[in-house]
């Protein structure tokens, strides 16, 4: 995420939201602290769950089957999507290793080039500022 995407889109609308939580069983509070220093972009914020309730809560979104939760997608949203009691549906999906298309399996750069595509189709950071 920080090579492919935050290093290179240098537009201030773009906000990453890494949610961290015991997906395999052991992770601990402390091992995500440690993962953050490899995401550390201002525009990344981190979050911390001990339970899989965020993980549920995106795999309706992104398309995903009721036995597998959404931890190891890559989920972007529109600006201009809205946001209620459960998550819209995601702009575009990447992912690893989930029942997902093949064509939709983590590739930085294809992901990249989603986020720019993304990011021009509502216009410009000074646009967005003047309105």
């Amino acid at each position: 995420m920080q090579k492919y995407i935050l290093d290179e889109v240098n537009d201030p609308r773009l906000k990453v939201y890494a949610v961290w939580g015991p997906m395999l069983g052991d992770e601990k509070a402390e091992d995500a602290t440690t993962a953050t220093a490899f995401l550390h972009d201002s525009r990344s914020t981190h979050f911390w769950t001990p339970f899989h309730a965020v993980a549920k809560l995106f795999q309706g979104p992104a398309g995903l089957p009721e036995d597998e939760l959404a931890w190891d997608t890559f989920q972007l949203f529109s600006p201009a999507a809205e946001w209620g009691k459960t998550p819209p549906q995601p702009a575009y999906v990447m992912h690893v290793e989930k029942s997902l298309p093949k064509d939709q399996r983590l590739n930085g750069n294809k992901l990249r080039g989603q986020i720019e595509a993304l990011l021009s189709t509502t216009g410009s950071a000074s646009q967005q500022s003047s309105d």
